[in-house]
């Protein structure tokens, strides 16, 4: 599995084509068909979602839905769960069951006293009203030996009634994957996002923000990766934005350098920047044993794919790729490298770097342009010029960057290796080796 993010510093710079057109160049690339299912596009854009009606094929689900199913549903049940074993615990010590010294009761306690109340819909369910009634009730429990108090309160908690409502709840609380995923047969993959923007209500800007939500949510887009071999994700503009516990899980970022644009230039730039950054404290605070929350919750799942042994070699060589769009002449190509060279060695971090960063592929100015105005996002294979640039960047995907120069090399090399069209069968040979690999 390989994971490539498509990054951009803002909107309307190709991020969007480039992704939609390197999945297709992919599929082709690893000789995908109506019969298989290896590659995936996300629209990672929860503020606007473009890709699905770009492309005209519509997942039965969207992220709007899977954000509903995670608010409504999986929240709630994990609440409820919760309250269950609390109030078991507490009818427990009201009968005289236990005493206050029991573990599980102080837990239980403790839990009464932290939890988030915002979580809770209490009007969706049978004994709402009681258990809303206990948790106003927090404010004058203050001490274990009080919880005697809630004792009529409790009783109206039928809490084998309460057990069987809860397990009814569960079948349908956790997101069915396949029912988010909307395999294209005419293109040969997969597509997820969402053709409502998620961030437009209230709610979902606020939980997005919640750890706990957000674990959940990429816990599942986890097991999406996981199903496919190659996973293009389109990013929001400005990057993974509150997504950023997503940087851990990509293999390969693909920095879109509008070429037209000097302010997008300089986005990129920062972009390119803000992930260096990122990866190295990451790995700093990986050395000295301080990652936390989301972070340390990943580490912990590599280690268990990987091994402690893989996973520093594993974070340390994060693949940066760039991909110029909207170029004219040579001349911008030239005076973009100087820019982003000049950037780094001004962090004192080119020398560290420029053989990390690789130059992946370029798309023409004036063909996305027209393409893109007239909704035309897929563009491979209706235009060979444009495929053939795409080709490009596949191919430099599947050799994990070992054919794409870097900014170590001069001017001259990238643009002559940008420059070259795909010669016959050349992709084709490297579509074999690759298979042949992996076989």
């Amino acid at each position: 599995m390989s994971i490539i993010s498509v990054v951009g510093p803002k909107g309307g710079i190709g991020k969007t084509t480039i992704s939609i057109n390197t999945t297709a160049a992919l599929t082709r690339a690893l000789g995908s068909g109506k019969n298989t299912n290896r590659i995936c596009l996300v629209d990672l854009d929860l503020r606007l979602p473009t890709i699905t009606s770009l492309l005209d094929s519509h997942p039965a689900k969207t992220f709007y839905d899977l954000f509903e199913c995670l608010d409504n549903k999986v929240y709630q049940v994990d609440f409820l769960r919760t309250v269950y074993q609390m109030v078991t615990w507490f009818e427990s010590y009201i009968d005289g069951d236990i005493s206050a010294s029991h573990d599980k009761l102080i837990d239980a306690f403790h839990h009464y006293k932290a939890m988030n109340t915002e979580l809770f819909m209490s009007s969706g369910f049978k004994f709402g009203n009681a258990i809303e009634e206990m948790l106003i009730q927090r404010s004058e429990i203050k001490s274990l030996s009080q919880i005697k108090a809630l004792r009529s309160t409790i009783r109206k908690i039928d809490l084998k009634e309460y057990r069987r409502l809860l397990e009814e709840m569960d079948k349908t609380a956790r997101p069915v994957m396949a029912e988010y995923i909307n395999y294209i047969e005419e293109y040969g993959f997969s597509i997820i996002g969402g053709e409502v923007p998620i961030l437009g209500k209230r709610g979902h800007r606020k939980r997005i923000n919640e750890p706990e939500f957000l674990l959940r949510f990429l816990e599942f887009l986890d097991g999406v990766f996981q199903k496919f071999e190659y996973v293009i994700v389109d990013t929001p503009a400005g990057g993974v934005n509150h997504l950023s516990s997503l940087m851990n899980v990509i293999d390969q970022v693909l920095f879109v350098f509008d070429l037209s644009n000097t302010i997008a230039i300089n986005g990129s730039i920062d972009a390119l920047h803000s992930f260096i950054d990122y990866y190295e404290e990451f790995q700093a605070d990986y050395a000295k044993g301080q990652l936390m929350g989301l972070d340390r919750a990943h580490v912990n799942r590599l280690i268990a794919q990987k091994g402690k042994g893989d996973l520093y070699q594993f974070i340390k060589n994060k693949k940066l790729g760039i991909v110029f769009n909207r170029c004219q002449n040579n001349q911008e190509i030239e005076n973009a490298l100087k820019m982003i060279r000049d950037y780094l060695t001004t962090l004192d971090k080119f020398h560290q770097y420029k053989s990390r960063i690789h130059i992946v592929g370029l798309v023409p100015q004036h063909k996305v342009i027209n393409i893109t105005n007239n909704r035309k996002s897929m563009f491979y294979n209706m235009d060979i010029a444009l495929s053939e640039r795409m080709d490009l960047v596949a191919k430099g995907i599947l050799s994990d960057n070992t054919i794409c120069p870097t900014l170590a090399d001069n001017d001259k090399t990238i643009i002559r290796y940008l420059s070259k069209f795909k010669k016959p069968q050349l992709l084709d040979r490297l579509t074999n080796k690759v298979a042949s690999n992996a076989n």
